[in-house]
This record gives C-alpha cells, sequence and structure tokens, in this order.
C-alpha cells in the first residue's frame, strides 16, 4: 500500500518504531489522567484547565522550539526531551501508585510535560522530512504517522479504559513511563547526519524574527495557520469533555470514556490511510474543505444524541474529518516552505494550534459548566461550520498560490 513506502527508509523505521511505543503509551495516560481529575474533582472546569495548562505551556515554548529546530541537530534534541517526558511520567505514576497526588500536583506535572511537548514538536515534525529520503514519500510519512497516532487512539484508550479498574491509573502512568524509555532506545539507532548550514548564524532573536516575518507575510501560509487554530479552537478541544459527556449523558464510567476515545481513533485512523494514497499535495486543498465540513457534521449529531452507538458512529466521523485537516495542512506546510525556514514555520503553526487547543480546552470546561455538554458541543459544530464557509470562498485564491510554491518546491527537489 502506498502508506507504507515511507517505511523503505532504516531511519524512518527507527522513528515510526519509537513513535509507535511513545503514542500507546501517551494515548493511555492521556485518558488516565482524565479520569484521575475527573474522579478527584468531580469538575468540568478543573479538567478542562489541566488541559489548558498542558496546552499553553506547548504553545509558549512552541516557538522557540522551532528555532531550535532550524539551529541544532533535531535527533540531539528529540533524544533530551524524549528522556525528560520518560521522567516526568514515572514521577507522576509513583506519586499516584503511592496515593501522594493530588490535583495541584497533576497539573504541575503536566506544566511540565507541556512545556516539554512544546520543545520538542517542532523538532519532531520536521524531522520527518529529513528522514524520508524519496520527497515523493513525504505525504506517505506524515499520513503513517498520524495513522500511527491514530492507532494508539484507538487501542490506547480502551487498553486503559480495561486497565484503570483493574490495576488503577497509577500504573498506567508506568507504562508510560517504559514506553517513553523505549522511545529513547528507538531513536538511538537513528544515524542522522545535519545538513550543512548555508550563510552566516543569525542570532536567536534575529532568527526567531525572520521566522515570524515569513509566517505572517506569506499569504497563503498564514492562511493555512489561521484556519487550522481557527478550527481547533471552535471544535476540537471537544475532545476535553468526553469523560463528562460518558458520566452523565451515559451514567458510564473509564470504559464508556475509552470507547468514546477510541471512535475518534477509528475515524482518525480511515482518515490517515485516506490522505495516504495521495502521492503528492496537489488536491489537498479540497480535501481539508471536505474534512471541515465532515468534522463539523460528526460533532453536530454527537452534540445532541443520546444513543451511544449513534455517539459513537459521530465520533468516528469526526476522527476522519480532523485528520483530513490536520493531515492535509501539515503537508501542504512542509512541501511549500523552504527547508531554512521549515522549523520556524511548523513552529508557528503548532503554537497557533496548541495555543487555541489550550484557550479552546479552558473555554469549552468553563461552557460546559454553565450550560452543559450537549449545548456547548453544538455551538462548536456551528462554529467549524462558519469556518468551513470561509474556507470555501477562499479557496480559488488559495489554489492558485499553493500549486506555484509546490511546483517550484518539487523543481528543487528534483535538483537535488
Amino acid at each position: 500500500m502506498l502508506i507504507f513506502k515511507s517505511l523503505s527508509s532504516k531511519n524512518y523505521r527507527f522513528f515510526f518504531t519509537g513513535q509507535a511505543f511513545s503514542n500507546l503509551g501517551n494515548m493511555m495516560k492521556q485518558v488516565a489522567v482524565g479520569w484521575l481529575v475527573y474522579r478527584i474533582t468531580g469538575s468540568a472546569l478543573l479538567l478542562g484547565l489541566v488541559s489548558f495548562s498542558r496546552e499553553i505551556a506547548a504553545f509558549l515554548f512552541s516557538t522557540v522550539a522551532g528555532v531550535l529546530a532550524d539551529r541544532y541537530n533535531k535527533h540531539r534534541l528529540l533524544m533530551i526531551c524524549q528522556s525528560i517526558i520518560a521522567l516526568n511520567a514515572t514521577i507522576l505514576a509513583l506519586l499516584t501508585i503511592f496515593d501522594s497526588i493530588n490535583f495541584e500536583l497533576i497539573l504541575g506535572l503536566e506544566l511540565l510535560f507541556g512545556i516539554v511537548s512544546g520543545l520538542e514538536m517542532p523538532s519532531r515534525h520536521a524531522f520527518v522530512n529529513d528522514l524520508v529520503e524519496d520527497k515523493n514519500n513525504l505525504t506517505s510519512a506524515i499520513a503513517l504517522n498520524s495513522s500511527l497516532f491514530n492507532t494508539a487512539r484507538i487501542f490506547g484508550p480502551a487498553l486503559a479504559g480495561i486497565l484503570i479498574p483493574l490495576i488503577g491509573e497509577g500504573f498506567c502512568f508506568l507504562i508510560y513511563a517504559l514506553a517513553s524509555f523505549s522511545v529513547v532506545g528507538f531513536f538511538a539507532g537513528i544515524h542522522y547526519q545535519p545538513s550543512a548550514k548555508k550563510g552566516p548564524t543569525k542570532n536567536f532573536k534575529n532568527s526567531f524574527l525572520e521566522g515570524a516575518a515569513y509566517s505572517i507575510s506569506t499569504k497563503y501560509i498564514r492562511f493555512i495557520i489561521l484556519f487550522v487554530a481557527g478550527v481547533t479552537l471552535l471544535g476540537v478541544s471537544y475532545m476535553v469533555v468526553l469523560p463528562v459527556v460518558a458520566a452523565e449523558v451515559f451514567q458510564g464510567d473509564a470504559v464508556i470514556f475509552g470507547y468514546m476515545t477510541s471512535a475518534v481513533g477509528v475515524g482518525s485512523l480511515i482518515g490517515a490511510f485516506f490522505m495516504g494514497s495521495k502521492t503528492n499535495a496537489l488536491g489537498l486543498d479540497k480535501l481539508i474543505l471536505l474534512g471541515t465540513l465532515v468534522f463539523a457534521l460528526g460533532l453536530g449529531v454527537f452534540s445532541f444524541s443520546t444513543l451511544l452507538w449513534l455517539s459513537l458512529l459521530a465520533l468516528v466521523t469526526t476522527g476522519l474529518g480532523r485528520v483530513v485537516i490536520f493531515t492535509g495542512s501539515n503537508t501542504l506546510l512542509q512541501t511549500i516552505v523552504p527547508e531554512e525556514k521549515r522549523g520556524r514555520v511548523l513552529s508557528f503553526y503548532i503554537m497557533l494550534f496548541m495555543g487555541s487547543l489550550s484557550m479552546g480546552s479552558f473555554l469549552i470546561g468553563l461552557a460546559t459548566d454553565w450550560i452543559g455538554a450537549p449545548l456547548t458541543l453544538f455551538c462548536g459544530s456551528i462554529g467549524v461550520l462558519l469556518m468551513a464557509v470561509y474556507y470555501g470562498k477562499s479557496l480559488p485564491l488559495l489554489r492558485k498560490r499553493t500549486y506555484r510554491a509546490i511546483k517550484k518546491s518539487a523543481l528543487l527537489w528534483e535538483r537535488n
């Protein structure tokens, strides 16, 4: 299958395997953290606050990380960050196992996790481009990463839903810690030689400002970044209130929560395999619009459904739509942005994504406490639908500019 073509690269296979362990453990951890916070506090607002703190930390540090990704060895940066994540998970696990955990400690550890995630994400995204020798396989590599993440979204939450009643949240965190240490081992097997930097090295401030100016002044890049941020703010943050829906709408427990998160993963996996069939970036702009409409529809149905099977089907649809949006946008950016600016542009993309996710998580938690989860989710679906209308009106101009940039990038790859 076309989606697996990128695995022909040995370095990418090591990267892929390490990410497989990391993603599975991380999905288990997220479900366990969400359930633990809601069990301790019983508050949707505090549940949103934890997610807000984690994402806002990633938001604040991601732009700095973009400069690091363009200036320093991405491989080394990832190794350091993954080691810190593993230690963080170990501390969280031990505190929970020995019943020494409280909301403030969870908040602090998730804040630290967000900081490190913000530092490593631009390098991780840009690193994929470095590891795939044949740039025609770039779309399949990004889609394969997405399929990997969303396979973990299927099995991780389901596994957490089974294990939490049996062994408790603490041992789920311990499993994640072991998975994170294994990532460091797999990344150590990657043989990576950074490309020689061209031109004089700018100081940190000038590098940051250059990346910011390029991201803001290039209209089609600015449009893609802001569109993804808007969809994330209005709709994608719905994940944070799934424990509330599971407990209050369906009178369920962590098992129902796990089913819901896994349903999102099923749809996301379908979307990833669909996107992985693309051999180049042409046509992705139309698919992003289609994905936005599908996501809005799924979220709208989920908001008023009181039938579990219908809600799970709607969540499958939201997962499909969001992967098409994010994989398409990520591939477009990686294709059209010059290598020497890629880390910084991706950092601004991630910064606005994480900032929107953190703000959206906080607002959706606050709104859910005020007006309930169903009405809050319905308002989010209307917001995403309006973003789709805005995108559709801008599509002709976007296509003209992105296609010109895609063709230019293809010529540069052929020369190299």
